[in-house]
């Protein structure tokens, strides 16, 4: 209940008329958040969604990412994905990390973005709306650019002369 009490003032707080760009965001402390790269999948409705984004923390203080919220999303996890058991298995975290000077990307391979509840399936080149609350710098907010899923990489070349 808390959580969402506190992003609906955040969402409140930030004006649903007019979405703000990370870069567009007015400094909520003196800590210095910047998300880039921020992009996803092509997603269905209903379904979740992996979403990426590289978080660059350029203050020298420590800070922590609380939750992220969005007024098109019923939630969304910050996952870390453990595959040591030879398959990958995704565990929700209660908060990341962010050290003074650091910059965690938010990819595949090792933490990614799990949207839940989408309430419209989202295709190439349109955004998706996320706000990223911060314990020390508030919050800060970005549109996802959506994109179309990679191809699998192959076992090697297909021989397509003969079909």
């Amino acid at each position: 209940m808390k959580r969402i009490l506190i992003a609906a003032a955040g969402v409140i707080a930030l004006g649903l008329a007019a979405p703000v760009s990370a870069t567009d965001a007015p400094p909520a402390s003196k800590n210095k958040i910047e998300l880039e790269n921020a992009w996803m999948n092509e997603a269905v409705a209903g379904e979740p969604a992996a979403a990426y984004v590289t978080i660059e923390n350029k203050s020298g203080k420590a800070d922590r990412l609380l939750f992220v919220t969005g007024p098109t999303v019923n939630h969304v996890d910050i996952d870390k994905v453990d595959d040591s058991a030879g398959s990958a298995k995704s565990t929700a975290l209660e908060v990341l990390d962010v050290p003074a000077g650091g910059k965690i990307r938010l990819d595949a391979d090792k933490m990614h973005l799990t949207v839940f509840g989408l309430q419209q399936a989202l295709t190439r080149g349109q955004t998706l709306f996320l706000i990223f609350h911060f314990e020390k710098s508030g919050d800060v907010a970005i549109h996802f650019l959506v994109k179309r899923p990679e191809p699998a990489p192959s076992d090697g070349p297909v021989d397509t002369r003969g079909a």
